[in-house]
């Protein structure tokens, strides 16, 4: 939920965090993190509770229920990637984006910028593998294979309005992935921006949101989705595949030789 549909992702203000202060618990449990996700073999049984065909099962429920949620992470994979999170450098939402009837209230803190060292990162190639070979059990293809190249970890103090219901950018293709690292919240559905018809979406800490992007299946909407009445501190972690970026890679002049 790191972006809306006013033509422009959702901005920042205020200067950016310092590094968050490591509790006794997340701290310890960084270097584990790491050797969790280190090297290119790892046992996928060690980080994912289902494998690629319950995946599969789920995205091909996503046309008639727009969003859902699995568990996705062993207990183990959970509590490293939420150690990660506390390396991380963060920086507040801006209080609105948008006027009028297209306004949408925020109260977060947001990181953009994972390190590539980071074992978030090296989770997200981990997930990619696992999410286009569930992809390439559904035929016919609701989406072509995705790559993750937007990655966003945002933080929620208990707060009654995490963010108002809103659509993903345009630029988010294929499917959201959106990982509960810790806290709760009711996310939920809705027919609209005012909020109406809202279907809750439980999804506890290890849990994934699945919800369809831009173009899934050939459909011409994406859905509204909010967050709300966040009684302990939240942490989640999006995966999504930005089109847009990766067509500005595409046609960027290259580097000129040494």
């Amino acid at each position: 939920m790191a972006a809306i549909d006013d033509g422009s992702k959702i901005g920042f203000n205020g200067a950016m965090f310092g590094r968050h202060h490591e509790t006794g618990g997340l701290a310890a449990e960084s270097a584990s993190s790491q050797r969790l996700f280190h090297g290119k073999a790892r046992d996928s049984a060690q980080v994912f509770r289902c494998d690629a065909a319950d995946l599969a099962a789920a995205v091909r429920r996503l046309p008639e229920e727009d969003a859902l949620s699995l568990p996705l992470l062993t207990e183990a994979a959970r509590q490293s990637l939420l150690a990660a999170t506390a390396d991380l450098s963060y920086r507040p939402a801006r209080p609105q984006i948008g006027e009028g009837e297209k306004a949408v209230q925020q109260d977060f803190d947001i990181c953009m910028h994972v390190p590539d060292d980071s074992a978030l990162s090296r989770f997200a190639a981990l997930f990619e593998t696992l999410t286009n070979d569930a992809l390439a059990h559904i035929d016919p293809p609701c989406c072509p294979p995705l790559r993750y190249n937007n990655l966003v970890v945002q933080r929620y103090r208990p707060v009654p309005v995490g963010i108002t219901p809103h659509r993903d950018h345009i630029c988010y293709q294929g499917l959201v992935s959106l990982l509960v690292l810790e806290g709760d919240g009711c996310f939920s559905i809705t027919a609209d921006r005012a909020g109406s018809d809202a279907r809750e979406i439980p999804c506890p800490p290890g849990g994934l949101l699945l919800m369809r992007g831009a173009g899934f299946a050939g459909m011409k909407t994406r859905p509204f989705h909010q967050l709300r009445d966040i009684r302990s501190g939240r942490v989640s972690f999006g995966l999504r595949y930005d089109a847009h970026a990766e067509a500005a890679l595409k046609t960027a002049p290259e580097a000129a030789a040494p």
